[in-house]
């Protein structure tokens, strides 16, 4: 069966670079599920889950935007930021929400306030990928 190469760029670093099987990216608009043979396309890519398949194992990614190009069965994803669900400390994430929403309830003006937003909406985003993972781990058990 055919494959796709799946790149996830950072600005920081190249993130994965793997031949997986299927692909959904939190497209701007909706979900947007990517196999073999899709037509070229490129998409704006807000906060969300990006999820890869290779087989029967799926892996997942928290994406802070971006954009995406797919093309001859290449899907480059060029992020602002993408975290993988292992990678998440769900500890640090729930220590940066409360973080951000205390100084958002401050309602004080040296507080850079759509910043404090962007940071409420990264920590749910990782919350959220991490929660899958539990999810994941109590379906492999039964």
């Amino acid at each position: 069966m055919a494959k796709i190469r799946l790149q996830i760029i950072t600005p920081q670093k190249p993130v994965l670079d793997k031949e997986v099987d299927f692909v959904v990216l939190p497209a701007s608009k909706g979900e947007l599920g990517i196999l073999p043979g899709h037509t070229e396309y490129i998409t704006t890519l807000k906060y969300g889950v990006l999820r890869y398949k290779i087989g029967e194992e799926t892996e997942t990614f928290a994406v802070l935007g971006g954009i995406a190009e797919i093309e001859n069965n290449n899907v480059s994803v060029f992020a602002e930021g993408a975290v993988l669900q292992d990678e998440i400390d769900e500890e640090t994430a729930r220590q940066q929400l409360e973080k951000a929403k205390s100084a958002r309830l401050q309602n004080d003006k040296a507080i850079d306030l759509e910043q404090a937003d962007q940071e409420i909406k990264e920590a749910l985003l990782l919350l959220k990928v991490k929660k899958l993972q539990s999810g994941k781990l109590k379906n492999k058990k039964k």
